[in-house]
């Protein structure tokens, strides 16, 4: 690519059909489809938007451009990764597939030990946190394979940090005030991140000191990265609000009809 790219050049050549991507998100689609068949398919847009995103998020101009350009933009694809394409993959799972599953014991064990609410908010808090301490950042930048990890493990514990909130097995989810106190305290973990980013001196992330930006989007070094925080500040809190008001719902709900 060349150093001055416009947002055209970018939406136009900016596209990575890595193959394995393509061909992952198609068979978690197509393995959906052949469980769900008749049964779920209320739950289906849910399941599918998340896959879609999921696709788009890895492929798009948006991988390219956090690559190589503005960490904003990286930071908007890690915030897809884990906290808007995790809760869109459980509240498509229907609960007789959730139930099913439970009965095996080794899935059982399993979701007994990262499931419980401590271990699953350090998991997605901790995960969240660790990958933007620059020395790891900056790693993943440089390596391919790390790279290729970090994005797995946003996808993977940001599916366990939502499992005690939107669990299709409602045993299995927080009461109202705890999950209100899981949640709160995750934004507030997320708006301190945000505000460390936001107000941090320039050049956490050397790769980006010197990026093409101002030939896409007028975005210097310094405005990047300040970006990069609101965006973990402010949407992240609000994906954290929705789901205490939902809780809080679900709550008065049953409530309601007690």
């Amino acid at each position: 690519m060349g150093r001055r790219m416009t947002v055209r050049q970018l939406l136009v050549t900016g596209w990575d059909w890595e193959p394995s991507i393509i061909f992952g998100c198609a068979l978690l689609a197509m393995g959906y489809a052949a469980i769900v068949r008749k049964q779920g398919l209320a739950r289906a847009p849910y399941f599918l938007a998340g896959v879609f995103l999921l696709l788009l998020d890895l492929v798009s101009p948006l991988d390219t451009l956090g690559d190589q350009y503005l960490f904003s933009a990286h930071v908007l694809q890690h915030f897809f990764l884990a906290l808007v394409i995790p809760p869109l993959l459980l509240l498509g799972v229907p609960r007789w597939f959730a139930i099913a599953a439970m009965d095996r014991p080794a899935i059982r064990k399993v979701e007994r030990a990262i499931g419980h609410p401590p271990v699953s908010w350090l998991l997605g808090v901790g995960v969240m946190l660790a990958w933007h301490i620059p020395v790891l950042f900056n790693a993943a930048l440089a390596n391919d394979t790390l790279h290729i990890f970090q994005h797995l493990t946003f996808l993977v514990t940001g599916t366990i940090f939502w499992w005690p909130i939107l669990s299709a097995v409602e045993s299995r989810r927080l009461p109202a005030l705890g999950a209100v106190a899981y949640l709160f305290s995750a934004c507030l973990c997320c708006s301190l991140l945000g505000a460390f980013l936001t107000f941090a001196p320039v050049g956490l992330y050397p790769a980006y000191l010197h990026a093409p930006a101002s030939g896409l989007f007028g975005l210097d070094p310094q405005s990047d990265q300040q970006l990069g925080g609101l965006l973990m500040w402010v949407p992240g809190c609000f994906v954290y609000l929705t789901g205490i008001l939902a809780s809080v719902r679900r709550w008065y709900g049953n409530e309601a009809t007690a």
